[in-house]
């Protein structure tokens, strides 16, 4: 994930899920192949919420760039530490279910 990029974050408390859309800087991964597009979008899907916050309060989610993902295998926690105008943020979410999907 680090140098992807996170375009949006939409919360749903109806729904208790969160959707992130993501360009998905491919070529910047120890597994990319040459024959896949060096770019991908997609939408990560967490569903069953338990936890969504992002710090600070203030932290506007606009393109913002992935400078690292970090899972605590105990909480479940999923982290991504975020560039921003003028700090860097933290969206922190624990959920029970996680799905991606490729935007063409």
């Amino acid at each position: 994930m680090h140098d992807s990029i996170i375009e949006d974050i939409q919360y749903s408390t109806d729904k208790n899920e969160v959707l992130i859309r993501i360009e998905l800087c491919q070529w910047k991964q120890a597994d990319y192949d040459e024959s896949q597009p060096e770019l991908q979008e997609g939408i990560l899907f967490f569903t069953q919420v338990e936890l969504f916050k992002i710090e600070p309060a203030s932290f506007q989610i606009n393109s913002n760039e992935i400078l690292e993902m970090r899972l605590n295998n105990e909480t479940k926690k999923l982290e991504f530490i975020l560039t921003g105008v003028d700090d860097i943020g933290k969206v922190s979410i624990i959920a029970n279910n996680i799905d991606w999907k490729e935007i063409n």
